[in-house]
């Protein structure tokens, strides 16, 4: 449960106990053109290392296939774990099917904190282009901070994990504030 004390975590936020590997989540970002003001997602775990789902654009009804296979994990020397993913996601004002491929790697803590560096590429289907992707995420016990570049646009993110529920605050393209909430069942 993402290093937190289960103790400190009320009962309710908890449930269930044993998850069973569905995660569904919702993001709403006021002021994006409608494909990406609102997007809701259910994905399930297939296996250990692969999630599979689709999306959900209440305002276009759009509905979008989203996949993630963790080729091979990273391990505790040099090297990083490998993604492999696609999804339907927004690049400014275009909407597009991606498929992206990463290499991240937490690096030794440091005074309590976790810091993950990540590198890519994605192909956006609707520009027919390839760019590059990468980040870097800091994790403190149940606090989480990341900055992305999706290959058009940089994101920041700010999280708190409550058992099964993440919460976060998002700024898309460093300016349009959102929400975001996500639930492990």
């Amino acid at each position: 449960m993402s290093g937190e004390s289960d103790g400190n975590v009320p009962e309710i936020f908890k449930w269930p106990k044993k998850p069973l590997g569905f995660l569904v989540s919702h993001r709403w970002i006021p002021g994006k053109p409608d494909h990406g003001e609102q997007y809701l997602s259910l994905g399930y775990q297939i296996l250990p290392s692969l999630r599979a789902g689709i999306d959900y654009r209440p305002l276009t009804r759009d509905i979008g296939a989203l996949v993630n296979w963790r080729v091979f994990p990273e391990n505790n020397t040099w090297r990083p774990a490998l993604m492999l993913g696609t999804s339907n996601d927004d690049f400014g004002n275009i909407n597009s099917q991606s498929y992206f491929a990463t290499l991240s790697k937490a690096l030794p803590p440091w005074k309590d904190i976790t810091v993950s560096p990540f590198i890519g590429a994605n192909y956006i289907e609707k520009l027919d282009d390839v760019r590059p992707i990468g980040g870097l995420h800091l994790r403190r016990k149940q606090f989480s901070i990341m900055f992305a570049h999706s290959g058009v646009d940089e994101h920041l993110t700010f999280s708190y994990n409550l058992g099964n529920h993440t919460f976060s605050i998002l700024f898309f393209d460093l300016r349009l504030p959102g929400t975001a909430w996500a639930f492990r069942f």
